[in-house]
C-alpha cells in the first residue's frame, strides 16, 4: 500500500507542498517587486550573501536550489544585467566562474532578507518551537526524498 493508497486526493503530500510553494512564491515575488528582481532572485542573492566569503560556481547554485543549468543560467544572467553579480575567474581551475555579489547586490538581500523573515515569522504562527524543529526535519527528509527520486528518474532515462 502507498502513501495515495490511504489519502484522499485533497490530503496528498505533493497537492499540499504546491499550495505552499505557490502561496511563497507570490509573497516572495511581491515582497521584492519594487527592485525588479523575483522572489527566487531574492533567495539566490540571499545565499550569495551568507556564502561570500566563499562565493560559489553555478553548479553550486544548481545543486543548492535543485533547479537545471539553463534555470540558474538565466537566474544569473538576469542579476548580473542588473548589476547585483559579477562572475569572477576561480583562482585554480579557469573554466570555473564563481558568482560574487556586488554591494547593489548585498543591498537588495538585505532589504529582501528582512521582508523575507517576516514572511517566515507570519508562516510559522501557531507552532511551537518543538513542533517547528519536527516540522523541519520532516521536510528535510521530503526534500532528500524529492532530490532521490529526481536522481533515480535521470539514471533510468540514462540507461
Amino acid at each position: 500500500m502507498t502513501y495515495t493508497d490511504t489519502n484522499e486526493p485533497s490530503e496528498r503530500l505533493g497537492a499540499k507542498l504546491k499550495i505552499i510553494s505557490n502561496s511563497f512564491r507570490r509573497i516572495a515575488d511581491e515582497s521584492t517587486h519594487e527592485l525588479g528582481i523575483t522572489g527566487m532572485q531574492s533567495f539566490l542573492l540571499g545565499y550569495l550573501l551568507r556564502n561570500e566569503a566563499d562565493p560559489p560556481c553555478q553548479r553550486d547554485i544548481e545543486t543548492r536550489f535543485n533547479i537545471k543549468h539553463p534555470t540558474a543560467t538565466g537566474l544569473l544572467q538576469r542579476l548580473g544585467d542588473k548589476g547585483f553579480v559579477e562572475f569572477k575567474p576561480d583562482r585554480y581551475d579557469g573554466r570555473l566562474k564563481r558568482i560574487v555579489i556586488t554591494k547593489a547586490g548585498k543591498a537588495a538581500a538585505e532589504l529582501t532578507k528582512s521582508r523575507l523573515d517576516r514572511m517566515e515569522t507570519r508562516l510559522a504562527a501557531g507552532f511551537t518551537r518543538e513542533e517547528l524543529l519536527t516540522l523541519n526535519a520532516l521536510l528535510d527528509r521530503v526534500v532528500a526524498n524529492a532530490r532521490a527520486y529526481d536522481g533515480s528518474r535521470r539514471q533510468e532515462g540514462e540507461q
